[in-house]
């Protein structure tokens, strides 16, 4: 299965790298399907950066792990493919996991899926869901696969969707969490602890105080600034007003205190990116001390559609966000690596009714407006603020994108990040944020406001990918 994956991506890479919505500075699969970042990490100054990969299918089908690497943000080493479905504990699904290093090596754990034969719902019964394991080795290349957790070791009120396990360490002890779904369709998450990596035991679980949606995906536990932080994705969240707008969520529950046997009650959800695209975001620390995430420029199950697929690949991996803590609220920006890829900026005046083109479809503005406004951005973006909400809408280049909302209380900057077929804006220096793909023809890409603001503006560069030798 590997040498049939790795041929018919290279079968098939140049045509599709000739689309012109192919990103120029973000990571994409080479062919077929992207979802999930899994096994981030940063090991002896190179980072790996693995994702859910289906290269024959661009609408997903069996999935592995692609793989890039990466010492300076810059270039990306794709590798080639190493995990596939092909084990008995996995045979339906390299499904996603993350990395932890211990003294020198990166231990992998990912969630194994299996299908048993029968008449089955796959939800309630019939799916292995099962916790596996492997190490990065020194050519680059991993180990062999072995299972540490099964279904019969899971709670018995669990349904059979259990999976995405993130490892952290907390005072000599390796705790594992889970994201989970009840047979009574609760949503939560599992805890499980270790003293080898090898040998997993249940230590309790997280929840709301009520129910919360059905599913909780992709659980990651991290602290900021001594602070604990619970990031998923719930499923099955009904739309409150502006809130949850999407069909699955994502966003984060601040906690208290250590690790603690049993049941912990989650704080209130705060969401976390309020675009069109945006799901399971997986963090690292890098070894600069700062705490990176990168989410899947994608969401499942959309009734909104990605034209690309007619040529060949869809979705994206997001730009790589530094987070930090302030005031109770997880910040995010674009880690700086990024920032370089910026050159020849223009501070303007942009005049009310003043259409600014920029050059190509590849850059960073930044606004500084004040009080309500309305900014045209590109063929048929639009951003508007009327004092209270902030809105962000498409139309034709959408694609079945119509608009998306969020409450805040003043807008001062916006940071609007602009690629061939995506755009991610960032408000207030990364209080809040919104990610979307955007699919026009890039032949207007106007800046347009209904009142005077100042602008500061970059032509954006590109990412270098090499594969065996040669560059894209």
């Amino acid at each position: 299965m590997k040498s049939t994956w790795n041929q018919f991506e290279q079968d098939n890479i140049e045509t599709v790298s000739s689309d012109p919505w192919r990103l120029t500075y973000h990571l994409m699969p080479p062919v077929g399907w992207l979802n999930d970042p899994n096994g981030l990490c940063e090991h002896k100054g190179t980072t790996h950066i693995f994702y859910q990969y289906s290269p024959l299918d661009a609408n997903g089908a069996k999935k592995g792990w692609g793989h890039y690497t990466t010492t300076d943000w810059k270039t990306f080493s794709q590798c080639p493919i190493e995990l596939v479905p092909d084990q008995e504990i996995d045979r339906d699904g390299v499904y996603s996991g993350s990395a932890f290093e211990k003294d020198g090596t990166v231990h992998f754990f990912y969630t194994g899926n299996i299908k048993f034969e029968g008449e089955h719902d796959y939800i309630y019964e019939g799916r292995g869901h099962y916790v596996n394991t492997f190490t990065l080795l020194e050519d680059g290349t991993v180990s062999e696969r072995k299972n540490v957790l099964r279904n019969e070791d899971y709670p018995d009120d669990l349904s059979c969707h259990v999976r995405d396990p993130k490892v952290f360490e907390e005072d000599g002890v390796y705790y594992m969490v889970l994201g989970a779904r009840t047979k009574e369709d609760v949503g939560q998450i599992l805890v499980y602890r270790s003293d080898d990596l090898e040998a997993w035991t249940y230590h309790g679980r997280i929840q709301s105080g009520s129910a919360f949606g059905y599913m909780w995906e992709c659980p990651d536990l991290f602290e900021l600034d001594g602070q604990k932080i619970l990031m998923t994705c719930p499923q099955g969240v009904e739309q409150q007003g502006l809130k949850y707008e999407n069909i699955y969520q994502n966003g984060y529950f601040l906690l208290d205190g250590k690790m603690k046997e049993g049941t912990e009650i989650a704080a209130p959800f705060a969401e976390f990116d309020h675009g069109f695209d945006f799901y399971a975001p997986q963090t690292y620390r890098d070894e600069k001390g700062r705490r990176i995430l990168i989410g899947w420029m994608g969401l499942p199950d959309t009734d909104y559609a990605n034209p690309t697929v007619e040529r060949g690949w869809q979705h994206a991996l997001t730009l790589p966000r530094e987070l930090t803590f302030s005031n109770g609220k997880v910040f995010q920006f674009p880690i700086k690596e990024v920032l370089d890829l910026s050159c020849d900026e223009r501070k303007i005046e942009l005049q009310a009714g003043h259409v600014f083109e920029a050059e190509g479809p590849c850059f960073h503005a930044t606004l500084f407006p004040e009080g309500p406004f309305s900014i045209g951005l590109r063929q048929d973006a639009e951003l508007n603020y009327d004092g209270k909400v902030l809105s962000f809408a498409l139309k034709d280049s959408g694609y079945g994108r119509d608009v998306r909302h969020i409450e805040v209380e003043d807008v001062h900057s916006i940071d609007v990040f602009s690629d061939t077929s995506s755009v991610e804006i960032f408000v207030n220096g990364g209080e809040h944020a919104l990610t979307s793909r955007i699919y026009d023809a890039m032949t207007s890409n106007r800046i347009v406001s209904d009142t005077d603001m100042d602008m500061t503006i970059r032509a954006m560069g590109s990412y270098c990918i090499e594969r065996g030798g040669e560059k894209e």
